[in-house]
């Protein structure tokens, strides 16, 4: 990819079932789940990302920036979905997404849908590269204070352009709308989402191993951000991504 497209997306962190093997919940997201979710006209692109249930926390620390993910609010993953188009969607997605809403509590137990603003998200390289060996996800907490444009200034224009100079792959940044809990009240699931847990965006970055993350990270372009991150953020949790299931496939 040549050039920076921007996406109008939504990503739906999850947490699973607890009262069920791991093994069970993850099988059926990536299976039955999906086939659901297939059925939508106007999803553009659908990806679940499975996060690793002991790798995450290993975003480089400042001071007053939290980076440890918290036991209890550690999440399972998040599904990343690029929408066709934000006005047609807006109209038929309750009808088209009734099924999917339904079928939620059959494997999660905690959802929380975040939509970017029109144009909010962000990719940086096609994200088709199947040899990409390792993906890591970070999702971002906006320090209060922080305007929400200083902070997407911050994602965007500076945190996205360093990690792509240091080489990145599949590099996508997205910055969120105010959280609605209406926006996604689906039945027997949990939507609660205090403000202090609540992230306000999410980078996913490829790598060609683990190690070549953390190399990234300390790259001269990169650290001169991170070194300034204290005025944007208040915590970074970074997870190693398990496995990644392209649901449905962008094109473009």
């Amino acid at each position: 990819m040549t050039r920076v497209v921007r996406t109008t997306s939504v990503l739906y962190p999850v947490q699973l079932r607890d009262e069920m093997p791991r093994e069970t919940a993850t099988a059926y997201w990536a299976g039955p789940h999906a086939e659901i979710v297939k059925k939508n006209p106007h999803i553009f692109e659908y990806i679940q990302r499975l996060f690793s249930p002991s790798d995450h926390g290993y975003w480089p620390a400042t001071e007053r920036v939290g980076t440890l993910v918290a036991p209890s609010w550690r999440l399972d993953g998040f599904a990343e979905v690029r929408l066709r188009n934000m006005a047609a969607a807006a109209l038929t997605m309750p009808v088209h997404m009734r099924e999917v809403f339904l079928d939620e509590q059959n494997v999660f137990r905690r959802v929380l849908g975040q939509m970017t603003w029109p144009g909010g998200g962000r990719w940086w390289t096609s994200g088709h590269d199947d040899t990409v060996d390792h993906r890591t996800a970070v999702l971002l907490r906006r320090r209060r204070g922080v305007t929400g444009r200083a902070f997407r200034n911050f994602v965007h224009d500076e945190l996205g352009p360093a990690l792509c100079a240091a080489g990145a792959q599949d590099l996508r940044t997205y910055a969120f709308l105010p959280f609605v809990k209406l926006a996604h009240a689906t039945p027997g699931v949990s939507h609660d989402y205090p403000s202090h847990r609540r992230y306000h965006g999410v980078l996913v970055l490829g790598a060609n191993s683990r190690d070549q993350v953390t190399d990234l990270l300390a790259s001269p372009e990169v650290s001169a951000v991170l070194a300034e991150q204290t005025r944007v953020l208040a915590a970074a949790h970074a997870y190693t991504i398990e496995r990644s299931v392209p649901v449905i496939r962008a094109t473009t």
